[in-house]
C-alpha cells in the first residue's frame, strides 16, 4: 500500500501507566496478585524492578518485539477483564511530543463504572 508524505506511525519506547479499577462480586478477598498477572499476561510486558544490565537488555528486547500504542494496551486489558466491571486508563508519557497519549475503556454496564476519573 502506498501513502504520500510522512511515515507509518510506530509506537516507541516510553514510560507507560495503566490504572485499572475492577468490581468483583461474590469474592471475600481481593485477588490482587492474580489481577496483576492477568494484566501483565495481556500486555506481555511485566513490570521490572531494579535488575542487572543483562536482564534489562532482555526486557528491552521483549518490549521491542511487542510494540503497542496506548489504545492497543487498553484493548488488551479490556479483553482480559471482560468478565468483570472495569474502568481502564492507559497513559503513555511521551518523550517525543509535548503531550501524553491516553486511552480509556469501561465495560459500561448499568450502574457500573463510567469514564469519570
Amino acid at each position: 500500500m502506498q501513502h504520500q508524505g510522512g511515515s507509518w506511525a510506530t509506537p516507541h519506547s516510553q514510560r507507560s501507566f495503566a490504572k485499572v479499577r475492577v468490581r468483583l462480586a461474590g469474592i471475600d478477598t481481593f485477588p490482587l496478585e492474580r489481577l496483576i498477572g492477568i494484566i501483565e499476561s495481556a500486555l506481555q510486558t511485566p513490570v521490572q524492578t531494579a535488575v542487572k544490565r543483562e536482564d534489562e537488555q532482555a526486557f528491552a528486547r521483549l518490549n521491542g518485539q511487542n510494540l503497542m500504542f496506548c489504545e492497543d494496551a487498553a484493548r488488551r486489558i479490556q479483553a482480559a477483564l471482560n468478565g468483570t466491571d472495569f474502568r481502564i486508563r492507559v497513559e503513555h508519557q511521551e518523550s517525543l511530543h509535548a503531550h501524553d497519549a491516553v486511552a480509556m475503556a469501561v465495560k459500561a454496564i448499568p450502574g457500573g463504572y463510567d469514564v469519570t476519573w
